[in-house]
């Protein structure tokens, strides 16, 4: 088909795509830290960190007990949860920030969901992450902290660093999780918490465009990264434990001799928000046509797309993060396609795109013929905010859409122009020890190769979330 009628819209097509007053002295982290907790709480029946004893979810010590959440001047002082806007500099985030965040390795993860999933794993994992989202959002917020000052003026950035020391401030206020009705709230502040956070990248993403200048690149990149990966961790540890109570309370039977409650699924395919059997050509079927969706309503026509090699590949892994992935690979691939041809009679050319597995990984070729990426911005590609577009989604104030793969389908509503999707899909294939390769042939096209390994018990034994 024809592309003439494209020109005024393709002209918007393009690649998708960190100091603060020192902590206090070691001495006084360890004696915070021996406090505390009560944190290393029991992830279900399994010793959940090395070098530790197993405690029962019972004889966990309650982190409510813990002089971190005790205030000396208490009774001198406001209360901060009361404060519209908070101070921006509190000893209660500089208390929870030097303490260490808890190694917990995917293999972990993995061995608490096995099943069955009863009612005291279930409780035992959302008393450890009562006890770990605090010291989360309290990193999180001294990451912020730590930017140029006039940075962190940008009401963009202030608005994320707003939602993220609200976060704070209600999770160290909820330290136990002792019985069903807890965990209820629990998981109320939990999907609460999670929509407030819901669409800070394009904030972010807006935010540091605007504060380009006041800061090195390299330094912005060291932040977005370290942000990304933050967020990625304690999203996947937060969607989990959502996603575990929604099956516990969703297919629980309750057994006569025991009146004990277990998971009721003899397939056990879903393990909180991990796909044991998860289709590889069927998500691609899904992300391919999801994206031919935005380009005809954004520019009146689609590529078509093959997909071949071993369609039949299934393996174990989380749907949204491949979701997110392959969405942002396809888009970069169809607005390639779409700019080949325009002001030409040309077909637009199909998008192939090539699944195989190998002992135990899945690889997934991405292949348009939209030109291939010129040399003087090929190295540029992986960094933030870089993009080919000249109409950029910082130009409307009011185009405001997720970024960060949290939809089922992530960016539904833009194509391009953030100049986050490839530096966030990177990050996406390298946190569970994959990776993403671009090769382009100038003046062709580009082959973008993603391959992810299969999530399995011993193969993901170090992997930190």
């Amino acid at each position: 088909m024809g592309c003439n009628r494209m020109s005024s819209s393709i002209a918007m097509l393009g690649t998708s795509g960190v100091c603060d007053a020192s902590m206090h002295a070691q001495a006084t982290r360890d004696d915070a830290r021996s406090s505390v907790f009560g944190r290393h709480c029991a992830l279900g029946t399994h010793q959940p960190f090395p070098d530790q004893q197993t405690k029962s979810f019972k004889e966990t010590k309650p982190c409510r007990e813990s002089e971190l959440y005790k205030d000396p001047d208490a009774h001198s002082k406001p209360d901060s949860r009361k404060e519209t806007e908070p101070s921006f500099y509190s000893e209660e985030v500089d208390r929870f920030a030097a303490l260490d965040q808890q190694p917990v390795t995917l293999h972990h993860l993995l061995e608490t969901c096995a099943p069955p999933l009863t009612r005291s794993k279930l409780l035992a994992n959302a008393q450890f992450l009562a006890c770990e989202r605090p010291v989360r959002y309290a990193k999180r917020v001294k990451l912020f902290q730590r930017l140029p000052y006039i940075v962190n003026l940008n009401p963009h950035i202030h608005n994320v660093y707003q939602a993220y020391y609200a976060n704070f401030i209600e999770s160290q206020g909820f330290s136990r999780v002792e019985n069903m009705e807890d965990e209820h709230k629990f998981i109320s502040m939990l999907a609460r918490q999670s929509k407030l956070l819901l669409d800070i990248m394009p904030q972010i993403a807006r935010g540091f465009y605007e504060c380009r200048h006041y800061f090195r690149p390299d330094d912005r990149r060291r932040f977005l990264d370290q942000l990304i990966k933050m967020r990625i961790g304690l999203r996947l540890l937060t969607s989990q434990h959502i996603a575990l109570y929604d099956q516990f309370h969703a297919k629980t039977t309750v057994s006569a001799p025991t009146k004990h409650a277990v998971l009721a699924d003899p397939t056990h395919r879903h393990q909180g928000i991990i796909d044991n059997q998860l289709h590889v050509t069927d998500m691609v079927h899904i992300c391919a046509q999801s994206v031919q969706a935005m380009c005809d309503m954004t520019f009146g026509d689609s590529p078509s797309f093959i997909v071949d090699g071993q369609t039949d590949v299934v393996f174990r892994y989380i749907p949204s993060h491949l979701d997110y992935m392959l969405t942002e690979l396809l888009k970069n691939a169809f607005c390639a396609s779409l700019k080949s041809v325009q002001d030409t009679e040309n077909e637009i050319p199909p998008v192939i795109i090539t699944v195989s597995k190998g002992d135990s990984r899945v690889a997934i070729r991405v292949r348009d013929q939209g030109g291939g990426i010129p040399s003087q911005i090929h190295d540029q590609v992986f960094d933030y905010s870089f993009t080919t577009t000249k109409h950029t989604s910082f130009d409307d104030p009011d185009n405001v859409v997720p970024s960060d793969g949290s939809n089922c389908v992530a960016d539904a509503n833009v194509i391009s122009g953030l100049g986050f999707g490839l530096p966030m899909t990177k990050i996406y294939a390298e946190y569970f020890g994959g990776m993403l390769n671009i090769v382009s042939l100038e003046g062709y096209g580009c082959d973008a190769f993603l391959e992810l390994p299969s999530i399995k018990l011993n193969r993901t034994p170090t992997i930190q979330i």
